[in-house]
């Protein structure tokens, strides 16, 4: 019988991408990476794309498969060049494409006003929610201090985690509202503070 609780993938895709994947309710894993390297042509960047969710679905073989949806046109225009917006229309439709090839048919897009309603409370504008994002996801314990990649890309990607996680199976999603999150952030203090500190014999 196969597990009632989805293994969902999201990815916040742009030629640097963040992903995070799990099951509702568990710690998820996440990080970011460039589909090619920086400069590289779209061809470049839709192959990265590509083979990023082919090594995905044959190897952790997700359930669901969210994709953050890119911003229309309208609303970037003037913000960024015509060749990002191309990539960022056309990174979604690559994805989608590879996926259905390998018959991973459930994939979705989700609204980045809706993920960050979700997670953060409004739909603020990206400098104002993506720092909010990070500070949400460190407070949870999804990220540390001291992790090498601490990139927005990553924490956009696991705000989009917790909001289809919450879309998907409501019953199980970690609650991320600011009352629960203090509250693990104190658990995991009032844990540290207890652990009992390395001492060191002086030798001379």
């Amino acid at each position: 019988m196969s597990d009632p609780v989805p293994k969902i993938l999201f990815i916040d895709a742009a030629s640097r991408y963040g992903w995070a994947r799990g099951r509702p309710g568990e710690m998820p894993e996440s990080g970011s990476a460039r589909f090619a390297r920086e400069g590289a042509s779209q061809g470049a960047v839709a192959w990265g794309a590509m083979s990023f969710i082919a090594n995905q679905v044959q190897t952790y073989r997700p359930d669901e498969i969210v994709i953050e949806a890119p911003l229309p046109a309208t609303l970037v225009n003037g913000k960024t060049s015509l060749a990002t917006q191309e990539i960022l229309m056309g990174l979604p439709f690559a994805i989608q494409g590879m996926a259905y090839g390998l018959q991973a048919y459930n994939v979705s897009v989700a609204r980045v006003s809706k993920i960050r309603t979700h997670f953060i409370g409004k739909n603020s504008k990206g400098e104002i929610a993506k720092p909010a994002v990070w500070r949400k996801c460190l407070a949870l314990g999804w990220v540390s201090s001291d992790d090498e990649d601490l990139s927005h890309d990553r924490t956009d990607a696991l705000a989009g985690w917790s909001y289809a996680g919450t879309v998907l199976c409501p019953q199980l999603a970690q609650p991320v509202d600011d009352l629960f999150v203090k509250a693990e952030e104190r658990k995991r203090n009032e844990l540290a503070a207890s652990k009992p500190q390395p001492t060191f014999s002086e030798r001379f």
